[in-house]
């Protein structure tokens, strides 16, 4: 399991009623003939070990659910659980309040034909990847500043530890960012050691309500697949979806002299600061051409040049895929 679950969030409607009302109180709205015109419950706050934490309601009728329950009680999570597996953990922690666990959505012809089960509103997938050391960790935030992650995706970089596209999304957003600045200050130090060295990049995306319902992801059945027989998790099939970005700039090169000459002579041209997205000189399917031809080299003509990113002599750093160590379930979990 390479990619894994690292936020959960849920809803279950209970047309019967009569379950425990859990919450942290309620916010009143009375008018000034003392009135109450609506009334908003406060999410519970369940913390567990090590100052992990998960929001718990229930009005008597709707239970919900949201955090990072692959996280909780534990004193890391540089490695979770697939989307099944949290939904799971869920209705453990659920049955400690005396609630119902999330279930699959069934058919019920007695309410419109609406299905009754769990409506997943949130899941963050992600994934780790090795560059090698920590200082190539860094070079690659810087790199991966200057990729544009999709259509209307936004940039933004946190200095030397991570870069978001399209940050504060209600559809979809992912972040690439340095797993060693974001361990918390539980994670054992053999663990944070490891993690540095190897220069630890986790690649994570964030699917909301919107992306969930528009894509037929919002049940836990969407989440499930087949194989010889058994049940496994979809997670690596949604994130490879949105891992694209990753790939480019693995041609081996080491100068922009080995872009062909035209080519060769756009990116020299973007690299000293010319803005060719931008520039009305040239219709936007020869800027689109131009854009899909440099890709492939680590240059995206969208996003603006950095000195930081990019020399005239390039450091190919290749990602790769990180398993979870032996050791790891026996001495971090």
């Amino acid at each position: 399991m390479t990619v894994f679950c690292d936020w959960f969030s849920a809803y279950q409607e209970h047309p019967q009623g009569g379950l425990p009302r859990i919450n942290d109180g309620a916010v009143w709205c009375v008018n000034e003939h003392g009135e109450v015109e609506w009334t908003t419950e406060r999410q519970f706050v369940q913390v567990g070990s090590f100052e992990t934490k998960i929001r718990i309601k229930c009005d008597g009728y709707r239970v919900k659910l949201d955090g990072n329950i692959g996280r909780y009680n534990r004193p890391d999570n540089v490695f979770g659980f697939s989307v099944l597996d949290c939904i799971g953990r869920a209705n453990d922690l659920l049955a400690r309040f005396g609630l119902p666990p999330f279930t699959q959505a069934q058919f019920n012809p007695n309410n419109g034909g609406m299905a009754l089960g769990a409506v997943i509103t949130r899941v963050d997938l992600t994934k780790n990847y090795s560059t090698g050391s920590h200082k190539k960790a860094v070079r690659l935030v810087h790199y991966f500043a200057g990729q544009d992650a999709g259509r209307r995706a936004t940039v933004k970089q946190y200095g030397d530890n991570g870069v978001t596209w399209n940050e504060g999304s209600k559809y979809q957003s992912s972040k690439l960012y340095l797993k060693s600045e974001a361990l918390g200050q539980h994670c054992p130090d053999a663990l944070g050691q490891w993690v540095r060295e190897q220069g630890i990049a986790r690649h994570e995306i964030t699917l909301k309500a919107r992306y969930l319902r528009k894509n037929n992801l919002r049940h836990i059945q969407d989440w499930q697949a087949f194989e010889n027989g058994r049940v496994i998790s979809m997670d690596n099939v949604i994130y490879g979806q949105f891992s694209e970005v990753l790939t480019r700039g693995s041609a081996v090169r080491t100068q922009l002299d080995d872009i062909p000459k035209r080519l060769g002579h756009l990116a020299l041209s973007w690299q000293t600061g010319k803005d060719l997205w931008g520039s009305t000189e040239y219709c936007r399917q020869t800027k689109a051409r131009w854009r899909k031809q440099l890709l492939p080299y680590g240059i995206d003509i969208k996003q603006p040049s950095s000195a930081v990113r990019l020399n005239t002599r390039v450091e190919i750093i290749t990602l790769q895929e990180v398993q979870v160590p032996d050791w790891y379930w026996r001495e971090a979990a």
